[in-house]
């Protein structure tokens, strides 16, 4: 996934995005995925959006520590900033 962002196949990556949280909608991978390809298409807000529901399901899940949540908000925030410059 990341490999197909970095060569800017958006379009498969999305495709990808969609198979995990259909597929895995348990698993957190859908949502950060989603974050970073929003990310790299300069859509900082469906990206902070993105990285606000990792967080959000990094809380709730177990095996996640405060470190990943704080991780994701922090960078949900700096997207949120850059918007609005």
């Amino acid at each position: 996934m990341p490999v197909l962002i970095e060569q800017k196949k958006f379009a498969e990556a999305e495709e990808v995005c969609q198979k995990l949280m259909t597929q895995y909608p348990e698993q957190i991978d859908g949502l950060h995925r989603y974050a970073e390809l929003f990310a790299a298409q300069e859509e900082k807000q469906k990206a902070a959006e993105y990285y606000r529901k990792a967080a959000d399901f990094a809380e709730q899940a177990e095996g996640f520590d405060q470190e990943s949540v704080n991780l994701f908000r922090e960078k949900a925030e700096k997207l949120a900033e850059n918007e609005t410059e």
